[in-house]
């Protein structure tokens, strides 16, 4: 650490939130491999438990924050912090090599130094802290486990409130300056864009859920980013199916279903909304219009010969009775049976309505008379 030590005076004080948070991202980390191995739940539980347990040990952050208080205080290198936390990882049935003990520590270094990065004032050091340990509460809680992570809070902000703002700025700077050394490319943080391929960090990030994690910075980064990644799945698929839609319309010919389209098919007579005033309107117009068609039938009347009452329903606009027309070839003589059908009719319309009715004697001889001359 003798690097940066001449440029910034190191506080022994940033023990203590150095490795609770390093823990803390640690157990991130297991807690995302053992659900990514599919652990079985109950041993998955007495993993995460054993070193939330052990890292909280009240005792040992006693022993941090006393340390760093006396005047021989030093403040804990790489190796030092590295040996304690794999030493607090492999307190319960897991066991690691230093292969996967390396990449566990470049990911627990690099989540928490961009974290920092993020931030601009001492209390973001404590709030990333309280995210820290209320994150892990959420890994299976239980009573037990919620008395100590509420302990480890009271027992920080009371360490934190002890000290002058001269001393919380110094060691909100000593944890970023411990982090300064550490420069690995992590392909998740490169995923998400708040990494370069050279292993710096982006500061202005264009993605949209960029401020989603700035504003809740000590967070589990693996929970929500798995959250970004199902949200995005989800967009892409129903894009797919979108794109899929607008083919097969364009393959019928229907209007485009796009959102370039939408104004166009809401504007098309076919796509318009149904306006009932409008059809109970035309309907209207439409039956008024069958009145005046037909006003000389009325198959629901009641039969009427009185010429003065369909004169009155004419005027009024409704239905009229019609004037019963008695055939009138049985009055026609046997002289004018010779004359063609169309003479007989013109006759017949001519003969006064209001004729006496035959006998049945006549009627039955002029029918004889008249089928003989046809003949």
């Amino acid at each position: 650490m003798t690097s940066f030590s001449h440029k910034l005076k190191l506080n022994p004080r940033a023990n203590v939130f150095i490795m609770v948070n390093l823990g803390c991202e640690m157990l991130f980390v297991i807690d995302q491999r053992l659900k990514a191995q599919q652990i079985a739940l109950d041993k998955s539980i007495q993993v995460i438990h054993d070193v939330t347990a052990v890292l909280l040990e009240p005792k040992f952050i006693d022993s941090l924050i006393v340390g760093s208080t006396q005047p021989s205080a030093q403040l804990l290198t790489e190796d030092h912090c590295k040996f304690m936390l794999k030493d607090i990882a492999t307190c319960s049935l897991m066991r690691l090599d230093d292969v996967s003990m390396d990449k566990l520590w470049n990911l627990m270094t690099m989540i928490y130094k961009w974290q920092l990065f993020q931030t601009k004032q001492q209390y973001h050091l404590m709030d990333i802290t309280f995210r820290h340990l209320q994150a892990i509460g959420n890994f299976y809680p239980d009573e037990k486990r919620s008395m100590l992570i509420d302990f480890t809070k009271n027992t920080l902000l009371d360490f934190w409130n002890s000290c002058t703002d001269e001393e919380q700025e110094s060691v909100y700077r000593t944890n970023k300056a411990w982090l300064e050394l550490f420069n690995t490319k992590i392909s998740l943080l490169i995923r998400l864009g708040f990494q370069a391929l050279d292993g710096t960090f982006i500061r202005d990030v264009e993605a949209l859920y960029y401020q989603d994690f700035k504003d809740c910075i000590g967070d589990n980064i693996y929970i929500k980013s798995a959250e970004i990644a199902e949200i995005k799945r989800q967009q892409i698929n129903e894009k797919g199916v979108h794109n899929t839609v607008n083919q097969l319309a364009e393959m019928l010919n229907f209007p485009q279903t796009s959102t370039s389209a939408t104004e166009a098919v809401s504007h098309t007579d076919d796509f318009k909304p149904i306006d009932v005033q409008e059809i109970q309107k035309k309907f209207e117009q439409n039956l008024q219009q069958c009145n005046i068609l037909f006003e000389d039938l009325d198959v629901n009347g009641v039969f009427n010969r009185n010429t003065s009452a369909c004169s009155s329903a004419q005027q009024t606009g409704g239905f009229v009775h019609l004037q019963p027309v008695y055939n009138k070839q049985l009055e026609v003589s046997t002289s004018q049976g010779t004359a063609t059908s169309n003479t007989y009719f013109q006759t017949n319309a001519q003969l006064p309505l209001n004729k006496p009715e035959i006998s049945d004697t006549a009627l039955t001889k002029d029918l004889m008379d008249l089928y003989s001359n046809i003949n």
